[in-house]
């Protein structure tokens, strides 16, 4: 008992000399406040649903959990403790060298995206994608953006511009049948030409806000 004793009280005082905790060592590494060393076994955090997570009373800053439901993964609160914002904690982005990827799913933002803005710039990898028309009607809508859309029909076609598109929606529109184009709607155009010129014909449609919109490209009436 009072070797047992002798011992608590050496542990005791070895950690409190050294200000450092060692389990499964008794060399815990110099610049570690706590170093576990196991070769079969690791450390278990906290697992817990989404719910849970959001049940913790005032969450410090940095404080890790791992959620089992949902997006499952390792959870860190990078906000505060009076307004905690938990960040996954993931690998869904592959780096190499300067490069970084992303497979799984969408990439969005509601921000701006930026580049190099220099002569060597450049985007790669995006095509347009192509809306092929071959009735005799059809209306753009937003979906549309950036798309090029092609009619193919042999009959004329009429494509109505509506209002109440994005600003800075932009596509182009193609005619690759022997049908003409008729475009409908109120827009801006230098010549008052309301229709596609000929077959090959390339138009261009911009809105520029407030549905003031410019057509413009191989027209003709």
């Amino acid at each position: 008992m009072i070797r047992r004793f002798i011992f608590i009280i050496g542990v005791f005082f070895s950690i409190h000399l050294q200000a450092q905790t060692g389990i499964g060592t008794i060399t815990p590494n110099s610049s570690a406040k706590l170093e576990i060393a196991a070769t079969d076994k690791g450390l278990l955090i906290p697992r817990m649903t989404a719910t849970q997570r959001g049940n913790i009373v005032s969450p410090a800053n940095g404080l890790l959990v791992f959620q089992t439901d949902g997006v499952i993964g390792f959870y860190v609160n990078t906000g505060t403790a009076v307004s905690p914002v938990w960040s996954r904690v993931n690998m869904d982005w592959t780096k190499t060298g300067n490069d970084i990827a992303y497979t799984a799913g969408n990439v969005s933002t509601t921000g701006a995206l930026t580049g190099g803005n220099s002569s060597t710039s450049s985007i790669s990898g995006f095509v347009a994608n192509i809306n092929t028309q071959s009735g005799t009607t059809y209306s753009i809508d937003a979906t549309d953006n950036g798309k090029v859309i092609q009619t193919t029909g042999a009959s004329a076609i009429t494509i109505s511009i509506p209002t109440g598109l994005p600003t800075g929606f932009n596509c182009t529109v193609v005619q690759m049948g022997a049908g003409q184009i008729t475009f409908s709607g109120t827009f801006l155009n230098r010549t008052g030409f309301t229709k596609s010129a000929s077959q090959y014909s390339v138009i261009s449609i911009l809105n520029l806000g407030s549905n003031n919109y410019l057509v413009t490209g191989e027209m003709s009436n």
